[in-house]
């Protein structure tokens, strides 16, 4: 039986990788947060997640960049926050899910990384690009520059999680796993990492294609504007959640499903 924790042995903040064989549910801490309620929920989205014929597990960021880069034809490649080649990511500011089938392949992926804004705020760290590299000026590809215009930009502060990272192969979709991993991840990082707010970038044909809203985002605004990126050039929208309301979202989601398995309640780290 799966042991989803309120605090205990991790150190909090602290994320894990596991096994191929294990569930996510295996290595869920909550540090944070109602702890009834995101356990409850936990469960309640990998059993949707696994009725979809995917199995979750937490993996190492760089298994993530080789997945990318495995995957070309249907996933752009990563922005350098997510590639710890860049260096600035640990254990303790990042976490990635990996989807896999039910013959072991690996057919979706979900991350998030921690920032602190305290004495900034999401526009500042964006279009510096400190948000993207830890050295900027060493680090950044010719001519790369990063445009909000997103007003809201500036009043995302405080403790955030930024998240994204997602793909699902090409077969997979139309599962609705889209509308299962982005409430995980933004669940997972507010339990270990106390976020007040969690955001995404969205490109302008996932916005126009309701993406958008299938992950649960309930803002949006325009524009973001990458040149010369990894990806090339980008336009999209800054999309965000804040954290009592992602909450509501959950207690909802929660209360639309036969009755959730009570017993997580008393299920706690020895």
């Amino acid at each position: 039986m799966s042991a989803i924790s309120s605090g205990g042995r991790t150190e909090p903040g602290k994320t894990p990788s596991s096994a191929a064989s294990s569930s996510f549910l295996d290595d869920i801490r909550i540090n944070f947060g109602p702890s009834g309620l995101l356990g409850r929920f936990f469960l309640a989205a990998d059993a949707a997640v696994q009725e979809r014929g995917v199995r979750l597990s937490f993996a190492p960021m760089e298994q993530l960049v080789e997945i990318n880069r495995e995957n070309p034809q249907s996933w752009r490649p990563l922005l350098p926050h997510y590639d710890p080649s860049y260096g600035g990511i640990s254990e303790k500011n990042a976490f990635c899910l990996i989807g896999r089938s039910h013959g072991g392949d690996i057919v979706a992926t979900q991350a998030a990384r921690f920032y602190d804004f305290a004495e900034t705020n999401l526009h500042e760290e964006a279009t510096s690009l400190r948000l993207f590299y830890p050295d900027p000026t060493r680090m950044r590809r010719p001519g790369e520059t990063c445009t909000i215009t997103a007003p809201s930009a500036k009043g995302i502060r405080g403790r955030v999680a930024f998240s994204g990272a997602a793909w699902y192969r090409p077969d997979f979709r139309g599962r609705e796993l889209s509308s299962l991993l982005p409430p995980i991840g933004r669940a997972y990082a507010h339990a270990i990492w106390d976020t007040d707010c969690t955001f995404t970038f969205i490109a302008k044909a996932l916005v126009d294609n309701g993406a958008w809203r299938r992950a649960g985002y309930s803002n949006l605004e325009w524009n973001v504007v990458l040149r010369n990126s990894v990806m090339g050039q980008y336009h999209g929208a800054l999309v965000w959640m804040h954290t009592e309301e992602m909450l509501e979202n959950l207690s909802a989601y929660l209360q639309r499903l036969p009755q959730v398995d009570g017993r997580v309640e008393q299920r706690r780290a020895q």
